[in-house]
């Protein structure tokens, strides 16, 4: 009987022993802490994502990982720090691997007071507890959110489309749209604030820093329709599977960019929101479009909720008006 109750204790032990840990700290390229960033773990054979923030004074820990390879991955942050990735991380079991990262600095090298996002995310830490829910027991997903940019899975563009990409990122995106105040970001990826206003029938979604700054999601059982005009922001519908609203839109024109992916008519864009606490919003991205690329891929979008934020009217000037009307 001594002899059985031992091996039940070893048990569990070693089924502790078979994971490992990462554990360290994230550091501006000063050596300062960055804090409330998020490291996203992908287990490269299984596909399993595991994810944690950094505390205040910039560590982090992944623990309880099954043995294998990661891939790590930590998003932009505003216009401050570039996205970054670490490729074949490997877990050992029942050990913990010691991993210091440090960031680089974004478009704007780090100059202080320069990103708006960066005074939110310190002003306002996301706050924790369960996700609310409305009335007829859905998800609550409404609220000011800061927006953080995707984590785009690999594409694979035709020809055509990865010539023009290469040119795009050649002349650094200098006839980007957004550049002519037109519509810069179809997918609502950018480090801009967001505000979701949700009713039973309909949700809308509205932002600054980026034209239009309105789309509307439809869950009042209509379909697309059947002679659909092409826009920039398409047209979509919305769907409750569990506590996941899928949203699907088509009917984009093809003027707008996917960063510096062009894309056609056929673009199809599926949307996977969910709300796993009060803080967070999470976004799973499918694209399709066979007019541009080989099949389809997958974007991961990442919203914080901004407690006491609020958006603010956007004003784009273009001064191309003045150049084409005849003056006396």
């Amino acid at each position: 009987m001594r002899f059985a109750g031992l091996l039940l204790l070893a048990l569990p032990l070693f089924a502790q022993n078979d994971r490992g840990t990462i554990t360290g700290t994230l550091t501006d390229p000063d050596g300062g802490p960055v804090a409330t960033a998020r490291l996203q773990l992908k287990d490269v054979a299984s596909g399993a994502v595991y994810q944690t923030s950094t505390a205040a004074n910039g560590s982090y820990s992944l623990a309880n990982l099954p043995a294998g390879t990661y891939d790590l991955t930590i998003p932009t942050i505003g216009f401050t720090f570039r996205r970054l990735e670490r490729k074949g991380l490997v877990v050992q079991p029942g050990q913990t691997q010691r991993l210091d990262i440090r960031y680089e600095w974004g478009g704007n090298l780090g100059t202080p007071g320069d990103d708006f996002t960066v005074a939110i995310r310190s002003k306002h830490p996301a706050p924790s507890g369960p996700a609310p829910r409305t009335a007829d027991g859905k998800p609550d997903l409404s609220g000011t959110w800061l927006g953080l940019p995707g984590v785009p899975e690999q594409a694979t563009l035709l020809p055509w489309a990865d010539a023009l990409r290469n040119e795009r990122a050649a002349n650094g995106g200098k006839d980007h749209p957004s550049g002519f105040c037109l519509p810069g970001d179809v997918i609502l990826q950018s480090a801009f604030l967001y505000k979701v206003i949700q009713s039973p029938g309909l949700i809308v979604l509205l932002w600054e820093g980026n034209l239009p700054g309105v789309d509307q999601i439809f869950l009042d059982g209509r379909g697309h329709p059947a002679d659909i005009d092409p826009s920039w922001m398409g047209h979509s519908v919305g769907r409750w599977e569990g506590d996941t609203l899928v949203v699907d839109t088509v009917g984009f024109n093809d003027r707008s960019w996917l960063g510096l992916f062009p894309h056609t008519e056929m673009l199809h864009i599926v949307q996977r929101y969910h709300r796993p606490d009060l803080g967070h919003l999470e976004k799973d991205i499918t694209i399709e479009d066979p007019g541009t690329f080989a099949k389809p891929w997958t974007m991961h979008v990442s919203w914080e909720l901004a407690p006491g934020e609020e958006i603010h009217e956007l004003v784009c000037e273009s001064n191309n008006y003045p150049q084409h009307v005849p003056g006396k």
